[in-house]
């Protein structure tokens, strides 16, 4: 069995799930190539016996440019993929969403798998509710998920659809929320970023890391947030913050934002799918990941 895993990783989570899956996969005798997203040459995937695609959750949702990247490629009738994906609190509609637009192409999902991990964003608390995932209870269920998936492909493959998993449900609170935060809505209400010239030094950092080429420090003024997913990750690597933004607005949501999130992961946590690492009642919402950035790098 030939396999090809695509991940989109920022802060490196998802390729930890796509490696021990990888792993899992090679352990029941499959081979298995990793790829990130940027690097894929869309041409291959048909030359594959299965494909995975995983991300991370944005917005409970997957990033815009994972959909954009799907409904992108070409007709794939007749293939097997399973989608995965890192997130922190909440998984939401995210592997539902790559399911229903991969059946689009013509492909059969056999597989889905979900990794709590850190979640980093400037206007979040930090530590914050999934702050020490994964660790390797979780990682290990990914290499489970990899083992298993091979004997799953080979009964499919030989005729087997009763095998076909379907998408867990999702609560109508999570797929009216990731309705709500369309790409429109989400450039609409996140703070617009600049480049403080003053400070940039022309790393590059910012530019490099950016998902979809959204920024050019080499202009003037600078180019930044054209196009953008809203990843907030430009911030996150400037190592000198010259990404700037005001995050007060957002950051005041916290407070009601987690409260909703706390009621999610208890009842994942009661029926055993959750693993509380920290103590909830100890967040600061007061210092949210920004704030930390600054002092620590200025």
């Amino acid at each position: 069995m030939k396999t090809l895993i695509i991940y989109f990783s920022q802060t490196g989570y998802t390729k930890k799930a796509a490696e021990r899956i990888r792993d899992g996969i090679t352990a029941a005798g499959g081979q298995c190539e990793l790829v990130s997203l940027e690097k894929v040459n869309v041409k291959s995937l048909a030359g594959y016996d299965l494909v995975g695609l995983g991300c991370p959750v944005f917005y409970y949702q997957e990033p815009y440019h994972i959909r954009d990247f799907i409904d992108a490629l070409p007709e794939l009738k007749g293939k097997l993929w399973f989608v995965f994906a890192s997130h922190g609190s909440v998984l939401g509609i995210t592997l539902n969403s790559m399911a229903e637009h991969l059946k689009k192409k013509g492909v059969t999902v056999i597989g889905y798998f979900d990794m709590y991990a850190d979640a980093s964003a400037p206007f979040i608390p930090h530590p914050t509710t999934t702050t020490g995932h994964p660790d390797e209870i979780d990682l290990e269920r990914g290499k489970v998920f990899g083992r298993e998936i091979v004997p799953r492909w080979e009964r499919i493959s030989q005729g087997d659809l009763s095998l076909i998993p379907e998408p867990a449900p999702v609560d109508e609170e999570w797929v009216k929320s990731a309705e709500m935060f369309s790409r429109e809505l989400v450039g609409n209400i996140m703070p617009p970023l600049t480049i403080n010239k003053e400070l940039c030094t022309g790393c590059g950092q910012c530019e490099d890391s950016c998902p979809v080429q959204g920024i050019d420090v080499g202009t003037n003024p600078p180019r930044i947030q054209n196009p953008c997913i809203h990843c907030c990750f430009c911030v996150e690597v400037c190592p000198v913050m010259a990404i700037e933004g005001d995050y007060e607005m957002v950051a005041s949501m916290n407070p009601g934002h987690y409260a909703r999130l706390r009621v999610a992961l208890d009842k994942a946590a009661a029926r055993g799918e959750f693993r509380w690492l920290v103590d909830f009642d100890k967040l600061d919402f007061d210092d949210y990941m920004y704030k930390q950035w600054e002092k620590e790098r200025k």
